[in-house]
């Protein structure tokens, strides 16, 4: 599971990647370039963002162009200006220009700035133009009423009282007079300073656009969008592929998640060894974690327990097998009964006859204590086999009365019994099982299970009134395990069994099961005539 995560993950980075290797390759380089002007107040109080404007100002690009491209008439623009940043507490403004190569962003730069001089330049002079023809103006005006009086001053007798004021006012023009030509002195002599370049622009190294960081960018991008793909895939997808996909069905718990390594045995993922009682193996603490829990949840009258899985495979006969033994391990009288022939058989787990097994019983061809078998390494587990009979009819059989009674039969004499059941996406014969069965144990097998399986198989179970305790996770069983080759099963004869049960004579389960058909009973052995075999053939 994670070697999805990390794959989708890579993928989603080496398409950032790509993606941001693309937009390197196909976006035209653009360079910047900038330039700083010192813009001086000539005789009055400069306002920054006025002169910024100024800039801007469609004539000033136009004459930037026109100094670009030597194209006064309709210079086409060949960059664009960035941005005209006045820098705060200082009469300097920031001239920022970005073109395609390099050459043309300083040139640029330095256009504008040239441009902006000029027309500060220009509009200051002829200001003062105006100014010097204004004064000029007046001057003349002056001179004209300064003659006047002059000349009536002259016209006038010495002793005539009107000359102490014309005096007056020939001496105010005359004053006005010499003021006037000093300022226009002044305004023709002072040069205009409109500002200068402070700083010329430099060459630029290195494109702004695109920038290289974005290829990392795109990269953390891409898998981050690979992860969320993940999610959504998780959330949404069909399958089970880990447990916490199981968090979308509420009326499930999950007890365990076996890994594989607590289920490989010595040549099979699905080998059931049982190991001495002092071991530790991976195998043995899962499994034993697990018993504990069932344990614990079943009450003091809880004996049946059976296991199910979502979706057909061997996941059931897995855990079931193992957790059998892991009850026998401690001490616990447990039988195991195998309610399918799904391969690996219970037979070649646990070295005991493939027949009779309970079909057998079902068919009314032998009686219950003589399907029972004992296994060797542990004394204190029971085997009930498929058995052999009725393949075509094995599903009537488990959903017929008589197996629910042979499972009731089997809880009245041992502590546990363990039903290893088909799956329930397979038919009805799990539900059927489960009516019968004091609680439930649903394993489902990390995709290989849909969503949909694990509901359904819930649904079933609850309306028999079934107690899930919870969910056993396994990972997917390989193709080798699902379908090993068949072991050589050791043929006992029915009769070995009877020493199998606690307390009472194996006779004790013949009542129940003589009702479950009228097909004759296999003689004991020492019914049997000398000359026929005693290797558990099919009476």
């Amino acid at each position: 599971m994670r070697a999805i995560v990390w794959l989708r993950v890579g993928v989603g980075v080496a398409v950032g990647l790509g993606t941001g290797g693309a937009i390197l390759a196909g976006t035209p380089p653009v360079y910047e370039a900038s330039t700083s002007v010192l813009v001086e107040s000539m005789g009055a109080d400069v306002n920054m963002r006025t002169e910024a404007e100024l800039v801007r100002a469609t004539q000033t690009a136009e004459d930037a162009f026109a100094r670009l491209t030597k194209d006064p008439a309709r210079p086409p623009p060949v960059g664009r200006l960035v941005q005209v940043t006045p820098v705060p507490g200082t009469s300097l403004l920031v001239i920022t220009f970005q073109a395609n190569t390099p050459e043309l962003a300083q040139a640029g730069a330095m256009a504008f700035a040239e441009a902006y001089l000029r027309a500060r330049g220009e509009a200051a002079e002829a200001a003062v133009d105006e100014r010097i023809a204004a004064t000029e103006a007046r001057l003349e005006d002056v001179r004209r009423q300064l003659g006047g009086l002059t000349m009536l001053i002259a016209q006038l007798p010495p002793d005539s009282p009107e000359i102490e004021s014309l005096r007056a006012g020939q001496g105010a023009l005359a004053a006005e007079a010499a003021s006037l030509t000093a300022t226009l002195h002044e305004l023709r002599t002072t040069p205009v300073d409109p500002g200068r370049i402070v700083s010329a622009a430099s060459l630029p190294s290195e494109p702004v656009w695109p920038d290289r960081r974005w290829l990392g960018v795109g990269g953390a991008l891409g898998g981050l969008a690979g992860a969320l793909a993940h999610v959504v895939a998780r959330r949404w997808s069909r399958w089970v592929r880990q447990p916490a996909d199981l968090r979308r069905h509420r009326a499930v718990t999950v007890l365990a998640d076996l890994e594989m390594s607590a289920l490989a045995g010595a040549s099979s993922p699905l080998a059931v060894v049982p190991p001495p009682r002092d071991s530790n193996t991976p195998a043995t603490t899962a499994f034993d974690r697990l018993r504990n829990e069932i344990v614990a949840a079943l009450g003091p009258a809880d004996h049946t327990l059976l296991v199910t899985a979502a979706a057909s495979g061997a996941a059931a006969r897995l855990v079931a097998a193992n957790l059998a033994s892991a009850f026998a391990r401690a001490d616990n009288d447990v039988v195991l009964v195998g309610a399918h022939g799904r391969p690996p058989s219970l037979a070649s787990l646990f070295d005991v006859a493939d027949i009779p097994g309970l079909t057998d019983v079902l068919a009314g061809r032998t009686t219950l204590p003589r399907i029972v078998q004992s296994v060797a390494r542990q004394p204190r587990l029971r085997v009930v086999t498929p058995g052999g009979w009725g393949i075509g009819t094995t599903g009537t059989l488990l959903q017929s009365e008589g197996a629910r009674s042979v499972l009731r039969a089997l809880a009245q004499r041992i502590r546990y019994v363990i039903v290893d059941a088909p799956s329930t996406a397979a038919g009805a014969e799990a539900q059927s099982l489960a009516a019968a069965a004091d609680a439930a144990l649903l394993v489902v097998e990390l995709g290989r299970t849909r969503h949909a399986q694990v509901a359904d198989a819930v649904t079933q179970l609850a309306r028999v009134g079934t107690r899930v305790l919870g969910v056993v996770t396994v990972p997917r069983l390989p193709e080798s395990a699902v379908s090993p080759e068949p072991q050589a099963a050791v043929a006992l004869d029915p009769v070995v069994t009877h020493d199998v049960w606690l307390g009472g004579r194996a006779e004790a389960l013949d009542e129940p099961t003589t009702k479950l058909g009228t097909l004759p009973r296999w003689p004991l052995a020492r019914e049997r005539p000398a000359s026929r075999p005693q290797s558990g053939a099919r009476g």
